[in-house]
């Protein structure tokens, strides 16, 4: 779709007359929901390894001592291979002419590539720690013995005893529990506040219940290692750069194949295939301990392959013809191609826009389980972990629902700018209440706080790909600039963890007992949250 404009590019928007040509044809709805399944794959596949797969495959390798530090490197570096390897895909795929298209042939070649990355990691490190009461750790790979499945969990910790007296082990002090790690004399086991017979407190936060809770009598250093985690960060990186490859030429598809009028419904379909990809791969991560790892692993293969095969069979493309505007790849090109959609004004402030939203959504995803295990009273002995999937479903499920109707409003009122400023400050609302929970019933209003986020968040996605093909300036270069768009996802995903750390450290220190760190923390994440909702009426095209 070319874009003439009638006046000079330094004319205000407002007195542009847009012509536009060579439309695509409209899709049907059924057409439009099988287009975006690839976006339900992908997000099943992320959710999946990053909050259950990989951690729990980490501590393995690395040890309970050093998985912290390993998993940072990977995120890092997976982080610093996206920006680098997007923007190049884009500036390929622009640039094909084959007969069967310029997108589905490095969608099918990153397709196969990622498969084989995936497969790479499950042999690399086919076992996993589980631990339950009172019982040494298992290594767990294909599957679980009877005695040390979930499902036996409640008949072996009412053999242990912790059944008859639930009271005693889940009344936590959370304020000696904040304080602990700040008091200067620590060395007795005993004083930690959890430090129990039976240890519910002491979660292995960030494995999002793949560990179990730790007998807290067992040497952690006794745990032997097994895997490859050079081999393992190897293949890491071959998923997280095939999964650019898939991504970047995906979303320039579907920019492809949206007419005009349907653009806000397009996008509202690919936000409820991206939050039901993360609900099922939220769901699918309560097997992971009864499954194993290779079998997880095979299940999330036959999904990111069957998505891809479905958004790709249901659309057809023609050979691009040769575009005299696009230069040829070489070093220039390729090194002003990442920052060249920035000059232009409305991409700077989309670009922007989502960048904050998106730095708020990491703050809070990145820190909800600490958050909630170290402020929040946990009903009916449930870890953090457990309470992190319960907070998931009412906020997946309502932006899911959310991202639908505000993309069909959107298309049927013109409207972006409005709706990204109302989710936006919804957040805001939802990330501010959060910030001075407490009490009893603390753990339900956080519930009520998810949903609100989860509609706010729904919302936003609805308009967030329209927007951004709505300010495409030129089409020739729309995968290149889709993936430089796409960075504003990637950056947060390594800033906001360790902005959020920093804050929470530091301030924790100041006052622990009022929770100050995580006061601040969610206060931070409101300041993102109303930034990204002002910054929106910088944008001057759409409405």
């Amino acid at each position: 779709m070319a874009k003439k404009y009638t006046e000079g590019e330094s004319a205000p928007y407002t007195e542009l007359e847009v012509i536009e040509d060579d439309l695509p044809p409209k899709l049907s709805k059924f057409r439009t929901f099988l287009l975006n399944f690839t976006q339900f794959g992908l997000n099943f596949m992320v959710l999946l390894l990053s909050v259950v797969v990989v951690p729990a495959q980490v501590e393995k390798m690395a040890g309970s001592a050093h998985k912290g530090r390993a998993m940072g490197g990977m995120v890092a570096g997976g982080a610093a291979v996206t920006f680098l390897v997007s923007p190049l895909i884009g500036m390929v795929s622009d640039r094909l002419k084959f007969r069967m298209g310029r997108r589905r042939p490095i969608i099918l070649v990153g397709a196969a590539l990622l498969c084989a990355g995936l497969l790479g990691m499950a042999v690399s490190a086919p076992e996993i720690i589980a631990t339950h009461p009172g019982l040494r750790m298992a290594n767990i790979s294909g599957s679980l013995s009877t005695n040390y499945s979930n499902a036996n969990l409640g008949d072996i910790m009412l053999q242990n005893g912790v059944g008859n007296d639930q009271q005693e082990h889940c009344d936590v002090d959370l304020i000696e529990r904040r304080c602990w790690p700040f008091r200067e004399n620590k060395s007795s086991h005993a004083a930690h506040p959890s430090a129990s017979s039976y240890d519910f407190g002491n979660v292995a936060g960030h494995v999002h219940g793949v560990v179990l809770p730790r007998y807290a009598e067992h040497n952690s250093d006794e745990i032997q290692a097994s895997g490859h985690l050079g081999l393992y960060v190897t293949f890491f990186l071959l998923v997280i750069s095939s999964q650019a490859m898939v991504a970047v030429p995906f979303n320039a598809l579907v920019a492809d194949k949206s007419h005009p009028s349907q653009r806000g419904f397009n996008s509202g379909m690919m936000g409820a295939m991206i939050l039901l990809g993360n609900v099922s791969g939220a769901i699918a991560g309560t097997a992971f301990t009864r499954v194993g790892v290779m079998t997880m692993y095979a299940i999330i293969i036959a999904v990111i392959v069957l998505s891809i095969l479905i958004s790709t069979c249901s659309v057809t493309e023609v050979a691009a013809k040769p575009d005299p505007r696009l230069e040829p790849l070489n070093c220039r090109v390729i090194f002003i191609g990442f920052w060249s959609p920035l000059k232009e004004h409305d991409f700077r402030w989309v670009f922007i826009t989502r960048f904050l939203l998106q730095q708020g959504v990491a703050t809070i995803t990145g820190f909800l389980e600490y958050w909630l295990n170290d402020m929040i009273p946990l009903p009916y002995c449930w870890s953090a972990a457990t309470s992190v999937a319960l907070l998931l479903m009412p906020l997946l499920f309502a932006a899911a629902i959310s991202s639908i109707a505000f993309g069909i409003i959107s298309d049927s009122t013109g409207y972006r700018k409005i709706i990204v400023a109302i989710a936006a400050f919804t957040m805001a609302v939802g990330a501010f209440i959060n910030a001075f929970l407490s009490g009893k019933f603390a753990f339900v209003i956080a519930g009520l706080m998810a949903f609100i986020i989860g509609l706010g968040f729904g919302a936003y996605q609805s308009v967030d790909f329209a927007l951004v093909m709505d300010v495409l300036a030129d089409n020739s270069d729309k995968a290149k600039d889709i993936a430089v768009w796409h960075q504003s996802l990637v950056l947060p995903q390594a800033l906001a963890t360790p902005i959020g750390g920093i804050v929470l450290d530091l301030f924790e220190k100041v006052n622990c007992r009022l929770g100050l760190g995580y006061i601040i923390l969610f206060m931070t994440t409101t300041v993102y949250f109303i930034l990204s909702g002002i910054f929106v009426f910088k944008i001057r095209r759409p409405r």
